[in-house]
């Protein structure tokens, strides 16, 4: 009976991984983004890493590899999914576009992601177990308000329910901890892949830019949503946040916010360094990343000349205007029907 009880415990949890829901995301199709879709099966190609099942544009500052967990996907691979967010594409040259990619395609080629998907189903069955209350708890709630016979049992059962669940919490923030620590080993193999693929300076170029992007994202994000209270929806986010980099760049007096700074004519490019050790913090969104100095100490570890394309990313995209405006409308989500577009 106690084993019957633990096992039917520990089971119900599973039940409840669900793909994670993230109502801001778009998916997009060869045939509505052609040019996009060989651009990415020909990097995946070239980086010898299996090609997207599907891919998905958002307004975020990233590039990522998510999956969409399910029970069988404790035991069956699930296939790699491609979010593309637009307020990178919006921020980024074509060169360093296909360096941020080439990372990702990187992560897809590792066969050491298969712990980031148990660990993300763990995550949620973990979850599931010590967070949610659910018909067990009310009826020994129940039982132990209203039949002093039967209470002390059930306030037994409650100690060996309490105890599972501190049990499972601090097991899982081991396992937690352990796969951050591979997960920045996989980020500096990645970056190599993107290195091998792009050359040294386009990925830390990228990571260079995206510090400006990610600020004025979020700037971006916030003005849009107070518009958003005052009745008037904006139709264009990354057209906000474009002009908030041109702006923060007046303000600071700095014509190379948001951009790459020339390397000095003397300068070894295998040396030069964009990043100091005090002020290289990864972008809000990727502060599961290495620190930047680490990253480009890697890159330019035993470094790789190479052309970086500097036409906008937006290139690769057909009817981009359309897409912005797709983009931001999913971010801002329902709005009244008066309201007054800009």
């Amino acid at each position: 009976a106690g084993c019957a009880f633990l096992a039917a415990f520990m089971l119900k949890a599973v039940a409840f991984v669900r793909p994670p829901r993230v109502d801001d995301r778009i998916e997009i199709h060869a045939h509505e983004q052609p040019e996009l879709f060989r651009f990415l099966y020909r990097l995946a190609d070239e980086a010898g890493a299996p090609r997207p099942h599907r891919v998905f544009v958002s307004p975020r500052v990233n590039a990522a590899v998510f999956y969409e967990p399910t029970p069988m996907n404790l035991a069956i691979p699930s296939r790699k999914n491609l979010e593309i967010g637009l307020g990178l594409v919006n921020s980024l040259s074509l060169g360093e576009f296909r360096a941020v990619l080439a990372h990702e395609f990187g992560h897809f080629a590792q066969r050491a992601m298969a712990v980031g998907r148990w660990v993300c189903a763990a995550q949620q069955i973990a979850a599931q177990l010590v967070a949610r209350r659910d018909r067990l708890d009310a009826v020994l709630d129940r039982i132990v308000r209203r039949d002093v016979r039967l209470a002390w049992p059930a306030a037994l059962v409650r100690v060996v329910v309490w105890s599972i669940r501190a049990l499972v919490d601090t097991m899982f923030r081991v396992v937690l901890a352990m796969q951050r620590a591979l997960s920045r080993e996989m980020e500096f193999d990645a970056d190599l892949v993107a290195v091998s693929l792009t050359g040294s300076d386009a990925l830390v170029h990228a990571l260079h830019r995206l510090e400006a992007a990610d600020d004025a994202w979020q700037r971006a994000v916030g003005f849009v949503m107070n518009e958003k209270s005052q009745g008037r929806v904006v139709r264009d986010l990354f057209e906000i946040q474009t002009g908030i980099v041109a702006q923060l760049a007046r303000l600071l007096d700095d014509p190379h916010y948001g951009a790459t700074p020339p390397r000095g004519a003397h300068a070894e490019p295998g040396s030069h360094r964009l990043f100091d050790v005090g002020l290289a913090r990864p972008p809000q969104m990727w502060l599961s990343h290495p620190c930047n100095h680490e990253r480009e100490a890697n890159a330019k570890r035993r470094y790789v000349a190479a052309p970086v394309d500097e036409r906008p990313a937006w290139t690769l995209f057909e009817q981009a205007a359309g897409l912005r405006a797709r983009v931001t409308a999913a971010l801002i989500g329902d709005v009244p029907p008066e309201a007054t577009p800009h």
